[in-house]
């Protein structure tokens, strides 16, 4: 059994792999709470999941500092195994051919991971959360990829600095061209952000000469992949297959 935790800037993902297949858990990320608080939620999770404590692991993948030390201690308090924390130095059966990847989101590392273990050939990662991140994987390397502000980002960040502008419904839409205000934040966001990374997902395509099959993930990912009209995948808990994979390799479990 594993309990499998992903924290991300709005969401922490807690993915309990048992005999049964995959559950997921879903807190908000803000506010940070107490390890007792934390303690008595995960406690009530474990009890609803029918874990058995002590033949439990844990991984934990954080791009939230703060809170990898709170819930690292929490998991402690509850399971006799050492979470283990994902970062670029763990075995994940990668090469990274970029000059800085202590520097990568150790998301990214377990969605790469995931997509190199799960799907054959070079592979483009869209992982749409609070960033959208692309990720891309050519035959065990990770070789780069790019970032851009996620859709609710840019829905508040349009709310909070315009006089005018409301924040909007994420809903799916029957047309791009924009009828009302709301209507045209919607269009720009949605059809926006799919865009953007088909736009830069054909760039890469162009600069490295290889076709890559695009996996989408992340929050909002089954929200964006019916506007997405390049070919792909859905995979919404490719993190946590990731982080799966990611502690069988380094425990051998």
């Amino acid at each position: 059994m594993l309990i499998a935790i992903d924290i991300g800037n709005s969401t922490i993902n807690i993915g309990f792999f048992t005999n049964s297949g995959l559950s997921v858990q879903r807190l908000d990320t803000l506010p940070l709470r107490t390890v007792e608080e934390y303690t008595f939620l995960f406690d009530t999770f474990l009890s609803e999941n029918d874990i058995e404590k002590s033949s439990a692991g844990v991984i934990i993948s954080s791009v939230v500092p703060g809170h990898t030390r709170v819930l690292r201690e929490t998991l402690k308090q509850l399971i006799p195994a050492d979470p283990l924390i994902v970062n670029c130095t763990i075995d994940t059966g990668l090469t990274f051919d970029i000059p800085e990847p202590e520097g990568l989101g150790s998301d990214r590392i377990a969605n790469a991971v995931a997509a190199h273990e799960l799907y054959s050939g070079p592979v483009a990662v869209a992982d749409f959360g609070t960033a959208t991140t692309i990720s891309i994987i050519n035959n065990s390397h990770f070789i780069g990829g790019a970032i851009i502000p996620g859709i609710s980002l840019m829905n508040e960040s349009l709310a909070r600095q315009t006089a005018q502008l409301p924040k909007v419904p994420l809903v799916p839409l029957r047309s791009a061209l924009g009828m009302n205000t709301t209507h045209c934040i919607q269009s720009g966001l949605l059809y926006g952000t799919a865009g953007g990374v088909e736009r830069i997902v054909s760039e890469i395509e162009q600069e490295t000469g290889l076709p890559f099959r695009v996996i989408v993930t992340g929050g909002y990912g089954s929200l964006i992949s019916s506007f997405l009209k390049k070919k792909h995948s859905l995979h919404p808990y490719l993190t946590l297959d990731g982080l799966k994979i990611l502690y069988t390799r380094n425990t051998h479990a």
